[in-house]
């Protein structure tokens, strides 16, 4: 009786654990929905000032940022008005203004540079 009791334990324990493991690893599995944070980056914008005699213009998409034409895969961290994009060779800080028209980006050797959204 007592191994019993111990084996349904230990049953009923395992069975939980790989419950927790499938809501939180695949929620849609069981029906849960996953809840998407909206990214306010999407979309081009192009830098408050030109360098070099030209504007900077950035393009970020869902699958990641466009840079020299290509495709770049990016991961976004949204965190309020604060977004942060790594990519495979850099990793910048983005803060987005209150009505999402403007971003500020702070870079190592230029500072802060500001974008207005373009599209």
């Amino acid at each position: 009786m007592k191994k019993t009791l111990i084996l349904l334990i230990a049953l009923l324990t395992i069975g939980l654990g790989v419950l927790a493991f499938v809501y939180f690893a695949y929620p849609q599995l069981i029906g849960a929905q996953v809840r998407h944070q909206h990214n306010p980056l999407l979309g081009t914008w192009e830098s408050e000032h030109a360098f070099y005699g030209k504007r900077e213009r950035l393009v970020f998409t869902e699958s990641g940022q466009m840079k020299s034409s290509s495709q770049v895969a990016t991961e976004y961290k949204i965190d309020g008005n604060r977004v942060i994009v790594k990519s495979a060779d850099k990793v910048v800080e983005y803060r987005v203004s209150k009505d999402g028209q403007s971003v500020d980006a702070y870079l190592p050797r230029a500072g802060r540079i500001r974008y207005h959204r373009v599209e």
